[in-house]
């Protein structure tokens, strides 16, 4: 495995820039999303059943992606704070850099690819 080194404040700034414009679109999206909630159609007087489940899924599908949307913009403040205090790019966990390509792919990652791998796993099977 080669050695990895912190990521270039240039490249910081980068992924730092690109992590507020993603917090931007997901806050948009909930914002969105709350006000489509509130805003209540009236029901028809006769609903077909296949309508009626097909709405109740479109209401999963749509509450599921707002809370995944709502997961990521934590993710994204946590790491926002790791630039600020100067951690980022630091795995959470061991303390070694993270690879610049993984930093690229995944702006927000907490962790490194190794110790990802740990928490991916069971509880049980952990270390």
């Amino acid at each position: 495995m080669t050695p990895t080194t912190a990521p270039s404040p240039d490249l910081t700034r980068q992924l730092a820039g690109q992590l507020r414009q993603r917090r931007e679109e997901l806050q948009a999206l909930l914002h969105a999303a709350a006000g489509a909630s509130i805003a209540t159609k009236a029901p028809p007087d006769v609903q077909d059943f296949k309508d009626v489940a097909a709405e109740d899924t479109r209401a999963q599908v749509d509450e599921v992606a707002q809370a995944h949307a709502a997961e990521e913009v934590d993710r994204i403040a946590a790491a926002l704070r790791r630039v600020e205090l100067g951690t980022y790019g630091l795995c959470q966990d061991c303390g070694e850099p993270i690879d610049e390509r993984r930093l690229r792919a995944l702006p927000a990652t907490p962790y490194c690819t190794a110790c990802q791998a740990i928490h991916e796993r069971p509880p049980l099977q952990r270390r």
